[in-house]
């Protein structure tokens, strides 16, 4: 395990007990996923830069002495994000239930820099639990799109819906519907390969729905 306060130079900090303080704060996890971390930071930074600078990150946790992916230190909960012009998004204040479709569009946007690094991410949309965080872990590289997948399928169903007036259910089940709205989906985004085999098609698709969500941007 190594010990780290910043990812790549952006401060984290933890709000659950105390909204708003920047007190430094020493967090932990292997140097391996460290590493992923600033990979994702840096990827952050350049698919929202009309925002200005990554201000900070504010998480829940990293490694947790708890069994699965926080107790190898191979996690992250993603709780807030501000940018140097003030922007923010924010999962631990729900914002994928938000009722102005800008706010889910940014939570989508920043979901979905996560799962061009992480293989597992669990948001407001899979379950209670993660209403108020999202979840990326190693478990199970590379990235792909699984239609099997309980996470990616409403990943995709929410952002069809958002972006594109779908109205699937965002149920987990991968049917003809949501096929269907992720095939016009790539279309629109101009993406060529297969998402569900390719992690690079699938990471270049991520950047394309992220770039969206920043901007606000249906497709």
């Amino acid at each position: 395990m190594i010990t780290f306060s910043n990812i790549d130079g952006t401060p984290v900090y933890y709000w659950r007990t105390n909204r708003g303080n920047t007190t430094t704060r020493n967090w932990n996890a292997t140097q391996a996923f460290y590493d992923r971390l600033v990979l994702w930071i840096r990827d952050l930074r350049s698919l929202s830069s009309a925002y200005g600078s990554v201000s900070y990150v504010v998480s829940a946790g990293f490694y947790v002495n708890k069994a699965g992916q926080h107790g190898a230190g191979t996690a992250m909960d993603i709780d807030h994000i501000r940018w140097s012009n003030g922007t923010t998004t924010s999962p631990l204040d729900r914002a994928h239930a938000s009722g102005t479709q800008q706010i889910r569009r940014r939570y989508l946007a920043l979901d979905a820099v996560a799962r061009r690094r992480f293989r597992f991410v669990l948001d407001g949309w899979y379950n209670a639990e993660h209403a108020d965080h999202i979840h990326a872990d190693f478990g199970g590289l590379p990235t792909t799109c699984e239609t099997g997948s309980e996470s990616d399928t409403k990943f995709v169903q929410a952002m069809c819906n958002n972006f594109m007036n779908s109205g699937l259910a965002v149920d987990g089940d991968w049917g003809p519907l949501t096929q269907s709205a992720f095939n016009t989906a790539k279309s629109r985004l101009a993406v060529t390969g297969d998402p569900h085999s390719s992690s690079s098609v699938w990471a270049g698709m991520m950047s394309k729905v992220a770039q969206k969500g920043f901007a606000n941007q249906a497709f």
